[in-house]
């Protein structure tokens, strides 16, 4: 009589141990789903990432190449609208023209003569020549400021992009006429 007590014990027992295996399965899945889910969302984010940076050499290699025409040893290039990507700069308070210029449209800017591989569009660039009166410049602490009657700088606007179209950088610089 005793032996037959134990048995329907035993028979409780095995379907407690069923109930409490599903629940850790359950529970496994769900911690596999959500590392997935992370794992999935770091792989987007550095693509993302990767992305940026090749837009943002890109847009360095441009801004270089516009540079180079300001730098070289030749002459300075004609701000007269037979060269793409060279435009006189609009007034201080107006929009200027690296705000105000289709970027996408071939004519209007100068377009780095070296193709980047892996890019949705070649980088391209812009020249500004910009006419400043009475610029003030520091020349040193004990002298203070001079006044300078009048003095060119140029403005140099890069957009480079990356695989996507959508990830653009744009860089700038400014060059002084000595």
């Amino acid at each position: 009589m005793h032996l037959k007590s134990t048995n329907l014990h035993f028979d409780r027992q095995r379907g407690a141990a069923l109930v409490v295996g599903l629940i850790f399965l359950a529970m496994l899945s769900l911690m596999g789903v959500a590392a997935y889910m992370v794992a999935n969302q770091e792989e987007r984010m550095a693509g993302n990432t990767r992305d940026r940076i090749r837009a943002s050499e890109a847009a360095e290699a441009s801004l270089r190449d516009c540079e180079s025409l300001l730098s070289g040893f030749g002459a300075l290039p004609k701000f007269d609208g037979t060269q793409k990507g060279m435009y006189v700069g609009k007034g201080y308070g107006r929009q200027q023209v690296y705000e105000t210029i289709d970027w996408l449209d071939d004519s209007k800017v100068r377009i780095i003569p070296t193709a980047i591989p892996d890019v949705a569009i070649q980088p391209r660039c812009i020249i500004e020549k910009v006419e400043i009166a009475e610029v003030r410049r520091l020349s040193d602490e004990r002298s203070g400021p001079k006044a300078l009657s009048e003095e060119t700088v140029y403005r140099v606007t890069a957009m480079g992009y990356g695989t996507s179209r959508s990830t653009a950088v744009n860089l700038q610089t400014i060059f002084r006429d000595e």
